[in-house]
């Protein structure tokens, strides 16, 4: 079972993993005095702006913004979790990580969705010698109608289930696999009378994969006459379909690289795209869009196109997933293909190109809930209907910009008044417990940052030998950014129990994107010291910190006097004349 990773490995692991070795896998580096630079690989761009250090085992994009160390570059590239990354660097250098004891619990748990996974290989591998077999020229001539070719059939491991209720059955028993376990699987299914038959008989198959490529589930579709057409497998301790996507195994490094995901119905709809040169797609298998789904696809991407079938279920599989983009703040475009054409048909008819100016020309998902959801209404009622659709729609919206934007276009097409569509969003907000949404957007940035205290914080870093000057003067007291404060004093700490801990790390921790980004820069910039100066340059900053920390208290104590002599509170002033000028003595003393 893979539980928790021991702090040891993990610190070996990101000692030992040189990052322009890592990086250079993804990006062509070239050296440039003490850094490397190349294409930025989350971002387009012409220049190189992606800049990555060695010497602090960080990266940094002066274009994007994006930077960290080399288990952060990982994780953003490959779509991974920490934990994934760190098994992923490890395997790369030959790192073994020891697993923990499992209580009988996990043992029980692990066991079976091993068991499950490997019943699932073993069907894969049953249904692909199917599909090669004299038997499977049915199967064969279908995909090959639809301009599917080997590669594509070896890609996502194509199969074929015979038209017969015991073969896959039979398979197993042949191999010894108990029943229950397979029928666990959902690939057989039991009678009242102990008996058992195969789920997926006559049917194209679609083995549905995790991103570790595991077979964990089954697709098929119905090859003759038959209902249902398209047939998936029931959810399973290893399949959850609300959170599995077909494809984006096989699709999510060109998802990252064109830094769109286009979304789609079905696996034949998929694999059709597929085969025409288009390969940043992904499929819901036939469900509506969950969150979990969109949390997938975030890990690779922002930006995404639906291309769903234009019959009413697509529509409304549209409508859905538009109020889930907005609440996730996903970047959304729709294709509207022509009637009678699903995404397979018209790549088939219509050929790449055109399907690629379609989506290329892809209708916003604001300008499409307005002209095709709530557009067109003759009636003042159905009017009506469309402004209370609207609010119920709008108050869902995360981001309060947005939000603002699409009631101004809701306000225009409707002709209602913007400032009464504003009240209604704002009481529904209230009502519903979502008024804190509605005040400001969520920003994990909203204090300024002192440059002096950077500059010291860049000093500790670049210069530790400096660090005992800065305890001995207690400059950390003086600070008045409290996550500056907190990453100075986890610098000392690390500096005085001597772990040598990775600067790269405690930048990564935390959580004020500003700070993190100035530092990163710095780090991998030019050096903003010279060499010959920088012991002038560190005590004048010290001196800095301390006579800007005296001047903003005695500026507090100066309002307090004063608000207290106003309520003639001759106590409180009487104190705070008399730390005002405690502060003066302490301020005297402390600049000899």
């Amino acid at each position: 079972m893979r539980g928790h990773i021991p702090e040891d490995i993990i610190e070996d692991i990101k000692t030992r993993a040189n990052i322009v070795e890592v990086v250079s896998e993804y990006v062509s580096l070239k050296k440039t005095g003490r850094n490397f630079v190349g294409l930025c690989p989350f971002h387009k761009e012409k220049s190189p702006s992606f800049t990555v250090n060695p010497e602090k085992q960080i990266f940094y994009c002066f274009g994007c913004g994006e930077g960290g160390n080399v288990v952060t570059f990982i994780m953003k590239t490959n779509g991974m979790t920490y934990p994934e990354a760190i098994r992923h660097l490890a395997a790369r250098l030959g790192i073994v990580i020891p697993t923990r004891k499992m209580t009988t619990s996990e043992k029980r748990y692990a066991s079976e969705r091993e068991k499950l996974t490997r019943i699932n290989t073993m069907a894969s591998a049953h249904f692909s010698k199917n599909f090669a077999s004299a038997r499977g020229k049915v199967a064969r001539d279908y995909v090959s109608k639809r301009g599917m070719d080997e590669t594509i059939i070896q890609e996502f491991r194509l199969g074929y289930s015979f038209d017969e209720w015991r073969d896959l059955k039979d398979y197993y028993d042949r191999k010894g696999v108990p029943p229950g376990l397979v029928e666990k699987a959902g690939l057989i299914i039991g009678k009242d009378n102990g008996q058992y038959y195969d789920r997926f008989r006559g049917r194209l198959i679609f083995p549905i994969v995790d991103l570790n490529g595991n077979v964990i589930a089954f697709g098929g579709r119905v090859l003759g006459k038959g209902e249902p057409k398209y047939l998936n497998s029931p959810e399973s301790p290893v399949y959850s379909k609300g959170k599995t996507l077909y494809g984006l195994y096989q699709t999510k490094d060109d998802i990252r690289k064109r830094d769109c995901a286009i979304i789609v119905e079905g696996y034949v709809d998929l694999v059709s795209l597929w085969a025409s040169g288009i390969r940043n797609v992904i499929a819901t298998l036939g469900t509506a869009l969950t969150k979990n789904q969109i949390e997938l696809v975030r890990r690779f991407t922002r930006n995404i196109v639906i291309l769903f079938d234009p019959d009413e279920g697509g529509r409304t599989a549209v409508e859905r997933s538009l109020q889930l983009f907005l609440e996730e703040k996903i970047h959304a475009k729709v294709v509207v293909l022509p009637d009678d054409n699903d995404p397979a048909d018209f790549v088939m008819k219509f050929g790449r190109e055109t399907l690629e100016d379609s989506i290329e020309k892809a209708t916003s998902m604001v300008d499409y809930y307005i002209e095709r959801i709530i557009g067109g209404r003759e009636t003042l009622e159905e009017n009506i209907d469309s402004i209370g659709g609207s609010i119920s729609f709008i108050a869902r919206i995360a981001d309060p910009i947005e939000r603002n934007l699409f009631i101004k276009r809701v306000s225009e097409r409707l002709g209602a008044d913007q400032g009464l569509l504003k009240t209604e969003v704002a009481r529904l907000l209230k009502t519903s417990g979502r008024e804190s949404t509605v005040k400001e957007p969520k920003r994990r940035v909203t204090k300024s940052v002192d440059a002096i205290e950077l500059s010291l914080i860049y000093m500790m870093c670049e210069y530790p030998e400096k660090i005992p000057r800065v305890i001995g003067e207690k400059t950390i007291d003086y600070f008045v950014t409290s996550e500056l404060r907190v990453l100075a004093q986890r610098l000392i700490g690390s500096f005085e129990n001597g772990s040598g801990r990775d600067i790269s790390d405690l930048i990564n921790e935390m959580e004020n994107d500003t700070i993190k980004e100035k530092l990163l820069q710095m780090m991998v910039g030019k050096q903003p010291f010279d060499e010959g100066v920088i012991d002038r340059v560190f005590e004048d900053t010290l001196k800095k910190i301390r006579v800007k920390w005296y001047k903003n208290r005695h500026k507090m104590i100066k309002r307090e006097l004063a608000r207290a002599q106003e309520m003639g509170d001759k106590d409180l002033s009487a104190r705070l004349l008399a730390e005002k000028g405690k502060l003066l003595k302490e301020e005297q003393g402390s600049s000899r």
